[in-house]
């Protein structure tokens, strides 16, 4: 079933991404506009009817993934009953984002009975022992049965520190992990993305260290042809429903194209990896320092 975007046919999503909040510090940033202000729960909640029963029928297509997002998503008193009332309407996966400002306090087993993913940030921060939040809270998740998927965002700091962030997932080991390169912000704004030479290098040197102990970590945000022998970290991203308190229910957004566009070059389809790769992003392929787009092995 497709929806129509200015990017040409979509296939409808499956899952629903609904920001509760306002504030989102600390996350993967990507082109989604910073709603006005954070949602309440009845809009939570008539938000999570809209894509499930709602959209029963011939035209409709009835999401049964929920992530849940946002800055203290997992203290707001509201979000345990709006995840067990979504479970009633047909949600089969539900995904939780923790954030940086949930680590230090956080308990997991309330979680146990309502999440099916629980995604903690692995990321380094300017305190000594900044890795160590992270690693306790996939800790204590892993310990009360939960499935838990780590991301560290690719930013400056935790390029430089890398190989301590590696050396955490090893000793914590969750279930998925994903490094993700920091997406452009609407209009440049936000810190410099790392040199890419340099980020790429020092990501292989934690990949190979996480390939040693069994765990292989995903890539997003970066082509096929800048990875090279690593590429295999890719998978291609899946779409979703954005829901925040300025774009609900008719008016939500797709992830694909409406808050994350990949660009991709003719060139691609001759590339070996083009299923597996989403492309890289227009805005840095403008910018000096970044390679243009290069087929893997291409196909003859």
């Amino acid at each position: 079933m497709l929806s129509w975007t200015a990017a040409g046919a979509v296939q409808k999503p499956e899952t629903v991404q609904i920001r509760v909040q306002r504030s989102y510090p600390g996350r993967v940033r990507a082109g989604a506009p910073v709603p006005t202000r954070s949602m309440s729960e009845a809009e939570v909640l008539a938000n999570v009817r809209w894509f499930t029963e709602g959209q029963r029928g011939p035209r409709g297509l009835p999401c049964t993934g929920l992530v849940l997002s946002g800055v203290g998503v997992v203290s707001r008193p509201d979000s345990p009953a709006v995840l067990a009332t979504a479970r009633d309407l047909g949600i089969r996966r539900v995904v939780l984002h923790v954030g940086g400002e949930d680590l230090e306090d956080f308990l997991a087993e309330p979680w146990r009975a309502l999440v099916d993913v629980l995604v903690v940030p692995l990321q380094p921060v300017e305190v000594e022992g900044g890795l160590e939040a992270g690693a306790r809270a996939v800790r204590t998740s892993r310990e009360a049965g939960i499935r838990v998927a780590v991301n560290t965002v690719l930013d400056q700091r935790a390029v430089d520190r890398l190989a301590a962030v590696a050396r955490s997932v090893v000793r914590v080991r969750p279930d998925e992990v994903t490094f993700t390169y920091p997406f452009p912000i609407n209009g440049s704004q936000g810190a410099a993305p790392p040199p890419i030479a340099r980020t790429v290098t020092l990501l292989g040197e934690a990949v190979r260290l996480l390939a040693a102990e069994g765990i292989r970590p995903r890539v997003k945000g970066l082509p096929a042809c800048y990875l090279k022998e690593h590429a295999g970290c890719l998978e291609p991203s899946w779409n979703r429903w954005y829901v925040d308190a300025d774009h609900q229910e008719d008016e939500a957004l797709l992830f694909f194209p409406d808050v994350v566009s990949f660009h991709k070059e003719e060139v691609c389809r001759f590339c070996r990896l083009d299923d597996a790769c989403d492309g890289f992003f227009a805005t840095y392929l403008r910018r000096p320092g970044f390679p243009p787009l290069d087929p893997v092995e291409p196909v003859t």
